[in-house]
């Protein structure tokens, strides 16, 4: 009996020893970083890391999480929490329908689709180019997905209980969304997203600031967090915002560029074919090779307009293929083979298939042509993916670096499209065809590779690896995008071929360096975030993004 008690005491305390040590080596672990982790290969690591606390992500551009820090909060007995304790629980006695409503509309792990529709409206009509347009987007979602990994690295570092863990007569009006109050990793979002779009469009500064101060009201009235939280990470979004802007500071974009999208050039104005009972017929029987995309030039009797971007007769970001790109090192990696000569049987086939759609119009053709001419890049793979991560339930830290990684790799797999194009600079089918009935106006750079083509082939990438198993909410978007620019009469359906060719490529080589898990990936030849130099063309109220 005697001997059987003694290996009972042995066992119990063998276990309190075990557990002990695991507390306490877990207790010595810095918030911000995993040196297991570090040393393993970037596949390894996604792999053996799949569940890493949020706090210890790697961040897409901003140097360390570590390094953007706020000032620490006030002690839990202090004067000023009791005060913004007792104010919080008086509020929400007295919350109105509206403030709740607006409450579900930001205490959300998808504060990013709202930016995203504001800058949508902010950008629909200032006819930016692709290249540039992406820019916007990109830096909006990097900024924000970086601004949740330092607010969550701080709250690990600072650890201050939500407002219903210290006064139990507090009812939060929505559930909580992350382990800790300080700084709140929402307001954090919403800082970020403020700075971008007020560096995007200051001229927007009234609605931008409104829409911010609207966020901050709702946070402050959701019983999960004091004032002191949420200006604490307002003013940390903020600083991660001016890190991420640092880094397209030194892009090699020109900061004065101002060209427009799809405006008039010489393309002539064409007969109409379906409506007026006529076809299409070609004017030539075969194509000369030394035909080449040329540059616009301004046409007698046509308006321009003029303000920029209407009164340009310029190309689309003409330099875009020599940007520096935000995860691959260089435009210049990803090459597809040279297009098919202009006097080729393949070119002469594509250009039948052209003529064809065109003699052939129907109303789901026009629908279709129309839905990828009037979106916004990237904006129906998005809505997808936001429907998707709502479904899996998708928290907010992972929300925002998915939608992050969604956009770097349709951007850098853009300006590798733009240094194809402007490298074999291929004639557009109505510079072949003069008298092409082209559904939409011709856009004003060369056509191979397909833009189109290249980011709904990168966006379809993201999709797959994030979501395998829905391929039927996105799997036709690919096929879909190709035809709306054949049948447009603006592409042929080689330039699309290859779009898709550099869109996957470049995809996967943006997966392979960014996890959606946070693990380590590879950074070594990234531009990182630095504290940003003001200047006039980056401070608030200077010359107007286009």
């Amino acid at each position: 009996m005697h001997s059987r008690y003694q290996k009972t005491f042995a066992c119990l305390a063998l276990a309190i020893l075990i557990i002990f040590g695991a507390k306490q080596a877990a207790a010595q672990a810095e918030p911000d970083a995993d040196s297991s982790m570090a040393s393993l290969p970037a596949n390894r690591a996604g792999r053996a890391t799949q569940d890493i606390d949020p706090s210890r992500w790697e961040p897409i551009l901003i140097a360390s999480p570590s390094t953007i820090d706020v000032p620490p909060p006030e002690p839990l007995t202090s004067a000023e929490i009791r005060s913004e304790l007792q104010d919080l629980r008086r509020n929400l006695l007295s919350a109105t329908p509206h403030q709740k409503a607006l409450v579900r509309k930001w205490v959300t792990p998808n504060q990013g689709k709202q930016w995203r529709a504001l800058l949508d409206d902010l950008s629909l009509h200032n006819i930016a180019g692709a290249p540039s347009t992406l820019r916007l987007y990109a830096a909006l979602h990097i900024a924000i997905a970086d601004a949740e990994v330092a607010a969550r690295n701080r709250q690990a570092f600072y650890r201050r209980p939500h407002p219903m863990e210290m006064d139990s007569g507090i009812q939060p009006l929505v559930p909580s969304l992350s382990p800790f109050a300080y700084p709140s990793d929402l307001a954090a979002e919403t800082g970020a997203a403020e700075r971008i779009l007020l560096f995007v469009r200051p001229e927007a500064a009234g609605r931008i600031n409104a829409l911010a101060d609207e966020s901050m009201r709702a946070l402050n009235s959701s019983g999960l967090y004091l004032p002191s939280d949420c200006e604490a990470g307002r003013r940390l979004g903020i600083l991660a915002a001016e890190q991420v802007l640092s880094v397209f500071e030194r892009d090699d974009r020109p900061s004065q560029l101002v060209f427009a999208k799809e405006m008039p050039w010489e393309q002539p104005a064409a007969l109409e074919t379906v409506r007026a009972g006529g076809r299409f017929e070609f004017t030539h029987t075969s194509y000369d090779d030394s035909v080449k995309w040329t540059a616009p030039q301004e046409r007698q009797g046509v308006t321009y307009g003029d303000l920029p971007p209407w009164n340009q007769t310029l190309p689309v970001d003409p330099t875009a293929g020599n940007w520096k790109p935000l995860i691959l090192e260089s435009a210049d990696i990803f090459h597809v083979p040279p297009p098919a000569a202009n006097s080729s049987a393949r070119t002469m086939q594509d250009m039948e298939e052209i003529a064809t759609a065109l003699n052939n119009r129907t109303c789901y053709t026009d629908y279709i042509v129309f839905k990828w001419a009037n979106e916004q890049p990237g904006r129906w793979t998005a809505q997808i993916m936001d429907e998707l991560m709502e479904r899996y339930g998708w928290d907010a830290p992972r929300t925002a670096r998915a939608e992050a990684i969604l956009y770097a790799a349709i951007y850098d797999a853009l300006l590798t499209t733009w240094h194809e194009k402007f490298r074999y600079l291929r004639p557009r089918p109505a510079l072949l065809e003069p008298a092409l009935p082209t559904v939409i106006l011709t856009p004003k750079h060369p056509s191979y590779p397909s833009g189109h083509g290249t980011y709904v082939a990168a966006a379809d990438a993201v999709l797959r690896s994030f979501f395998p198993e829905d391929e039927s909410e996105y799997g036709y978007l690919v096929s879909e995008v190709n035809n709306a620019r054949v049948w447009a009469g603006i592409h042929f359906r080689e330039d699309q071929i290859a779009g898709n060719l550099i869109g996957r490529q470049v995809a996967e080589a943006v997966l392979q360096r960014v996890h959606l898990d946070g693990s380590p990936g590879d950074r070594s030849k990234r531009v990182l975030g630095k504290t940003l130099v003001t200047s006039a063309f980056f401070g608030d109220g200077g010359p107007r993004y286009h």
